[in-house]
C-alpha cells in the first residue's frame, strides 16, 4: 500500500514540481533578434553550407565567424523572455557550438543585473552543454517573468537552447525538451 501510495502520488502530480525546478526554451525564440547575430534555420535552402546540423528544432541562433566582434562591432543580441514558478538560486545552462578556443563566449545579462561573461570552455566543432559560472548573483533569480538579454562577445559562436535549474546536480545531455509557452492574461 505504502509503495501504490507513492506511484499514485508520482503519476497525479509528483512530478510537477519537477518541471518548476527547470525551465529550457530555443534560443531562437528570441525576439528581437539584431545584427550580426541572427536565427539560422537548418531547413532554409539559402542557409545550405553554412549550416551546423544536430540543432533542437533544425534552428539557433549564430554570429557567423567575420561577422565581428568588439570592439570594432558592439551591436548584436537576442532577448529571451521566460517565466519562473519558484524563486532560487538558479544554474544556467546553454547548449552551444563553438569554432575555437578564440570563438567560444557570449556577454549575458538577466533582467538589469550586471552582465557576465558565458562560455569560454574547450570543447569545439561539437554541440555541448556549458554551465555558467558558479554563485552568480545574476542567477538568484525571483518567481515571474524575466528576460535574458545574449550579446555579442566573439563570432563564430552558436546557441541553440538555454536552461535555468534550481537542482545544481542536474545535467542536461543531448537536445533538452523545451518548457511549454505560458498564455499571457
Amino acid at each position: 500500500m505504502r509503495r501504490l501510495g507513492f506511484w499514485a502520488w508520482l503519476c497525479l502530480g509528483g512530478l510537477s514540481a519537477v518541471a518548476a525546478d527547470r525551465v529550457c526554451l530555443e534560443a531562437e525564440s528570441s525576439a528581437p533578434v539584431t545584427a550580426p547575430m541572427r536565427v539560422v534555420n537548418a531547413l532554409d535552402a539559402t542557409n545550405a553550407g553554412a549550416v551546423v546540423a544536430g540543432a533542437s528544432g533544425g534552428k539557433y541562433l549564430e554570429i557567423s565567424k567575420g561577422a565581428g566582434h568588439p570592439p570594432q562591432v558592439n551591436e548584436g543580441e537576442a532577448r529571451l523572455s521566460f517565466d519562473l514558478d519558484q524563486e532560487g538560486d538558479y544554474a544556467l545552462w546553454c547548449r552551444v557550438y563553438w569554432l575555437s578556443e578564440c570563438n567560444s563566449s557570449f556577454t549575458m545579462a538577466v533582467d538589469d543585473a550586471l552582465p557576465f561573461t558565458f562560455g569560454k570552455d574547450a570543447t569545439y566543432n561539437v554541440w555541448h552543454w556549458v554551465k555558467a559560472p558558479p554563485r552568480l548573483k545574476q542567477l538568484t533569480l525571483a518567481k515571474g517573468q524575466h528576460t535574458l538579454t545574449i550579446k555579442n562577445r566573439q563570432d563564430g559562436v552558436r546557441l541553440d537552447q538555454v536552461m535555468f535549474v534550481l537542482d545544481k546536480r542536474y545535467v542536461p545531455v543531448g537536445i533538452e525538451d523545451v518548457t511549454p509557452v505560458r498564455a499571457t492574461p
